[in-house]
């Protein structure tokens, strides 16, 4: 069998992944830096995911590092003028939209930060074992847990929906910031009415992948009823600007669910600043895109990853311009 000329399969190699031979021969290498979560977080491992992929790309080099959280990447970001030329993060669209506002637990105002892409759904609900609470609306006078007070996805938005999107504020609801698995272990001792719960989502796909301390929930044999969110209450809630998103998992999505769930979804998402060069932002997001079902290779959660899921929850404005320019083109959107 003959080979290819050498220039043809170079040629080949890179149409491969949508760069001509004459721009990755003439590009100068760049390196981009990112800083994610703490070490052993799904954010910790789709980015080091990330890093690998991007050693396909002609001129493109990512290099991953675990940082403190979300609220440190957007301070760091912002901590030297010219950083975000050479720097991505990750964060949310909840924890970028109270920088932005310099809400707790920010310090100041802070600049927006655009969209480069999702790599982690959360969603959210409520679950109870008492027979008597049909609605979110029957939890007030009642004993709920969520997780601990500063976690965004487990406490913060749980909270705000039932005080916006309920109208039942704290002070008539008794809440205890035990932490996503304590919540779980306090319904399951009856020290609790309700506790908080969740997982993964893929909303392309419409696939779930509950939480570790819920799916052990959810196997336990116990009658629970999961109590889920209207799309009014969670779109009352995101007017207040907690940036979530009403979405309703179809029945049997995992054991025990009879009926849909209504959830809110927010997101982890690979972010950067307005100083990110467009080109740049470009080159990454179609690395995502075109290697979007390698990240399960490397995590679990990364199997849940989906084109739309890329750029769910968000709109056009907050997608950086290079990216938003990608997405376009690969249809994603229109």
């Amino acid at each position: 069998m003959k080979r290819l000329p050498l220039v043809i399969a170079a040629a080949c190699s890179f149409a491969a992944i949508g760069i001509t031979p004459a721009i990755a021969a003439e590009h100068a290498p760049v390196t981009i830096n990112l800083i994610s979560a703490p070490f052993g977080t799904g954010s910790y491992v789709l980015s080091n995911a990330l890093e690998q992929i991007s050693k396909t790309h002609p001129w493109l080099k990512i290099v991953s590092a675990e940082s403190p959280g979300f609220v440190y990447n957007i301070k760091k970001v912002a901590s030297q003028p010219g950083l975000g030329k050479t720097l991505i993060f990750g964060s949310g669209p909840v924890v970028s939209t109270l920088a932005r506002r310099g809400e707790k637990p920010f310090d100041k105002k802070y600049p927006p930060v655009k969209l480069l892409g999702n790599y982690i759904m959360v969603a959210i609900w409520m679950a109870t074992l008492d027979p008597d609470i049909k609605t979110i609306s029957d939890l007030a006078g009642k004993k709920i847990a969520l997780g601990r007070a500063p976690q965004i996805n487990w406490a913060v938005e749980p909270k705000a929906v039932i005080n916006y999107g309920y109208g039942i504020p704290s002070n008539k609801i008794n809440i205890q910031f035990a932490g996503p698995k304590g919540a779980v272990a306090a319904l399951k001792d009856g020290t609790v009415n309700a506790a908080v719960v969740g997982g993964y989502l893929d909303p392309q796909k419409s696939q779930i992948s509950l939480s570790p301390q819920t799916m052990e929930f959810v196997a336990s044999g116990r009658k629970i009823r999961h109590l889920g969110w209207t799309p009014e209450a969670v779109k009352k809630t995101a007017a207040r600007g907690i940036p979530i998103v009403p979405y309703s998992l179809p029945a049997k999505s995992f054991e025990g669910l009879d009926a849909p769930l209504g959830v809110l979804v927010d997101s982890a998402a690979w972010c950067a600043s307005a100083e990110l060069p467009d080109e740049i932002a470009y080159e990454i997001t179609k690395l995502i895109i075109n290697n979007v079902n390698k990240f399960g290779e490397y995590a679990a959660s990364g199997k849940l990853m989906s084109p739309k899921g890329l750029v769910f929850g968000w709109a056009e404005k907050d997608i950086h311009p290079g990216a938003l320019r990608a997405y376009k083109e690969a249809g994603v959107l229109k």
